[in-house]
This record gives structure tokens, sequence and C-alpha cells, in this order.
């Protein structure tokens, strides 16, 4: 009997492990949410705030239990007159709210560049021009995700993050699923 219970505890002891985050671990997964911004196209910016729905990818490495390194890309569609795609590096340290490692909170620090396409568009009579550009700056925030226990390696998550100087101030709300390998 003592046998069989030490045999339980050994597997139970490895399932648990496999559920928790450890240096070497590699995560990809689908995002998507709202960013509230004041979006300036050219010389002429608009009063109120903005929000524009984005879509986007992520690839996490854990280099360390604790620590890990993502990349994101987030495209938000044609709104205003105005496009683009952001590029991020961000770095989280995971901090694990339950003894099973399943639920996790993360501040974020990065930083993003965003690629942004202005159309030309006639606004009263005005022909405003569109043109190309490119914009960055850090971004700030604090994230959680959830695994789920009953799909080995797939889990959810929830990010809040300030871009102060990308496109204006955003605010950006996403939510995002993946899988970690």
């Amino acid at each position: 009997m003592k046998k069989i219970l030490a045999m339980v505890a050994v597997a139970m002891m490895t399932a648990m492990s496999a559920q928790a985050q450890e240096k070497g671990d590699f995560a990809i997964g689908l995002r998507g949410g709202a960013t509230l911004t004041k979006v300036k196209i050219q010389d002429w910016e608009m009063d109120e705030t903005s929000s524009r729905f984005g879509i986007g990818a992520f690839g996490q490495y854990n280099f360390a239990n604790h620590w890990r390194v993502e990349l994101e890309g987030i495209y938000h569609p044609m709104k205003d007159h105005a496009s683009d795609v952001t590029a991020c590096i961000n770095l989280h340290y995971l901090i694990n709210l339950t003894k099973d490692h399943t639920l996790k909170l993360y501040p974020i620090l990065g930083y993003g560049l965003s690629f942004v396409h202005n159309e030309t568009f006639t606004d009263g009579g005005t022909t405003i021009h569109g043109d190309n550009s490119t914009d960055g700056g850090i971004q700030i925030g604090i994230g959680n995700q959830c695994d789920l226990t009953f799909a080995k390696g797939w889990f959810v998550s929830g990010e809040y993050k300030y871009q102060p100087g990308i496109l204006g101030d955003g605010h950006v709300a996403m939510i995002g699923i993946g899988y970690r390998f």
C-alpha cells in the first residue's frame, strides 16, 4: 500500500510540475481587444478619445523560473483614416497566486513600435494627404494568466497596458488564448 501511495504522490507531483512555468518553456497564442487613444493623423488631431479594435499574436519564452520575454504583434484595421501594426517586446515577472501555479499575475514592462498608414482623404473640401510613419515608446501594465486544467498546455490571459507616447497616450486592454510547449 505504501508503494502505491508513493507512486501516486510522484505521479501527482510530476503532473503539477508540468503545469508550472519553468525555465525553457515556450508559448504561442492569439490576442485581441480594445485600444483607447487620441488618434493623430498628420497635423490634424481628433479632440475626443478614439477606440479601436486590435488583433494579433504573441510568443513567450521563460528564461528563468519567474521571468519571461514576450514578442507581440497587434494589427489595428483602418479606422478614422489610419491603420497600424504595433510590434512589442515585453518583460514579465510571474507571480503565482495559487499553490498549483494555475493562476498567475505579472507586471509588464516593454517597448512598442507602431508602423502607421494614414490614407488620403477630404474633410470639408480640404484634402489631407496620407503617409506612412512610425511611432514608438515604452509600455507598462499588468496581466493575469489562468491555465486551463481541463486542457493540458492551454491558458487564457488578460492584460492592461498603458502606452505613453505611442500614437498619443494609449490604454490597451487585451484578452488572449495560448498554448505552452
